[in-house]
C-alpha cells in the first residue's frame, strides 16, 4: 500500500472499510453481517448466519443484487418444513449458496453409506441445507499489505450419522478495483463419504434488472430466448429455468449483464473444472422479479461421493465497470 495514503487515511477508512454489526429490528433482527466499501463504488453486506452468502450487492450507489418479500429473515426457517420447500420462506439476497449435499428438488435419497443400521434413505430438501447455517467467522478487515478488503469463514453443515461437510469461504475486493473474489474449499470433515452438489445462485434485481438489461456471452440459443423474453413485470409469470453446459461458454470471457441506462456491467467468470453447468432462472413474476445466473455441478447422485478428507475448490469472480460521468 501506498505510504503516502496511509500518511492521509491511517486506518484506511477514507478509501475501504468493513465492519461486523447485529441488525435489531425487523425479520432479519439479531443475524450478524459483515458490511463492507471499497474507494471504486463496489459495497455489499455478507449475511454471517446465513451461510455466509452475500446478502446485497451495489455499485456506485446503484443496487445489483436482489432482494425477495421474506427480507432476509432471521431465525431461518427449517429447509426441511413444507413437505422439503421451506427454502422459499429464506430465500433472499444476491448470492445464495444452494447444497452442499444436494440441489434442486426435494427427493429421498440412499445414505447407506452412513452405516446406521436402520437409516437407510433421507428426504433432503429443495436445495440443501448451507444457505442456513451459521458460519464461524475466521477473519475480516482491509489488509495494508495486500491491498484487499476480505472476508473469510467456515460454514459447517452436519449431521449425527450422516454428512460432515465443511465450507471455507474467502471473499475480497481490492481496495482500488472493482473485483470482487469469491473462493471456497469444500472439504469432507466426516468419516464416511458423503455426496456433493452446489449452486451458486447469483440473483439480480432492481434498478440494475430491468427491461433494457443486456445479456452476452450465453450461448447463442439461449441468448435468442433472453431477448424475446425481457425482464418485465408480470403478475402470472411464475419462473422458467434453463440449463446448459459450462463447456458451451468461454472459459475466461465473462458473461457480462450490462444496464445502458444506468451505464454499469457486471461480468461474472467461474472455475469450469468443478461446475460444469450453468442455469439461468428468469423469475420476472410481480414482487419477485428476479433474474438467477447460476454456475453449478451435476445433482449429486450423477458424480461419486466425495471420500472423508477429500476437498473441492470453486471460484467465481464478478467485475464492475461504469461510466464514470453517471
Amino acid at each position: 500500500m501506498d505510504i503516502n495514503l496511509l500518511r492521509k487515511t491511517p486506518d484506511l477508512r477514507g478509501v475501504a472499510d468493513i465492519r461486523l454489526a447485529t441488525l435489531d429490528d425487523g425479520p432479519g433482527r439479531g443475524q450478524r453481517i459483515l458490511i463492507a466499501r471499497n474507494a471504486t463504488g463496489v459495497a455489499f453486506e455478507v449475511a454471517v448466519d446465513r451461510g455466509f452468502d452475500i446478502a446485497s450487492l451495489s455499485f456506485r450507489g446503484i443496487n445489483i443484487g436482489w432482494h425477495s418479500p421474506t427480507q432476509m429473515r432471521f431465525p431461518t426457517v427449517d429447509p426441511g418444513s413444507e413437505d422439503g420447500w421451506g427454502f422459499m420462506r429464506n430465500f433472499d439476497g444476491f448470492m445464495v449458496t444452494c447444497g452442499l449435499d444436494h440441489i434442486s428438488r426435494p427427493r429421498e435419497i440412499d445414505i447407506s453409506h452412513y452405516n446406521h443400521p436402520h437409516l437407510k434413505t433421507k428426504k433432503v430438501p429443495q436445495h440443501g441445507r448451507i444457505s442456513t447455517e451459521k458460519a464461524r467467522l475466521v477473519g475480516y478487515g482491509v489488509d495494508p499489505e495486500s491491498g484487499d478488503v476480505f472476508c473469510e469463514a467456515l460454514v459447517r453443515q452436519a449431521s449425527v450419522f450422516g454428512e460432515t461437510i465443511e465450507l471455507r469461504r474467502r471473499i475480497t475486493v481490492r481496495v482500488f478495483e472493482s473485483v470482487l473474489d469469491i473462493n471456497d474449499t469444500i472439504t469432507n470433515r466426516g468419516f464416511a463419504p458423503t455426496h456433493h452438489a452446489i449452486i451458486y445462485h447469483l440473483n439480480y434485481g432492481y434498478p440494475f434488472l430491468d427491461d433494457n438489461l443486456e445479456i452476452t456471452g450465453l450461448p447463442e440459443h439461449l441468448s435468442a430466448k433472453m431477448v424475446v423474453d425481457p425482464p418485465v413485470p408480470d403478475d402470472k409469470y411464475g419462473e422458467k429455468v434453463d440449463v446448459v453446459e459450462s463447456n458451451q461458454l468461454p472459459q475466461t470471457a465473462p458473461i457480462l449483464l450490462a444496464n445502458p441506462a444506468l451505464g454499469i456491467s457486471v461480468g461474472l467468470t467461474y472455475s469450469h473444472a468443478h461446475l460444469p453447468k450453468l442455469a439461468v432462472w428468469r423469475a420476472y413474476q410481480s414482487g419477485v422479479f428476479a433474474l438467477g445466473i447460476e454456475p453449478r455441478t451435476d445433482a449429486a447422485e450423477n458424480h461419486p461421493l466425495v471420500q472423508p478428507g477429500e476437498s473441492i475448490s470453486h471460484s467465481l469472480r464478478l467485475v464492475m465497470d461504469g461510466e464514470r460521468s453517471r
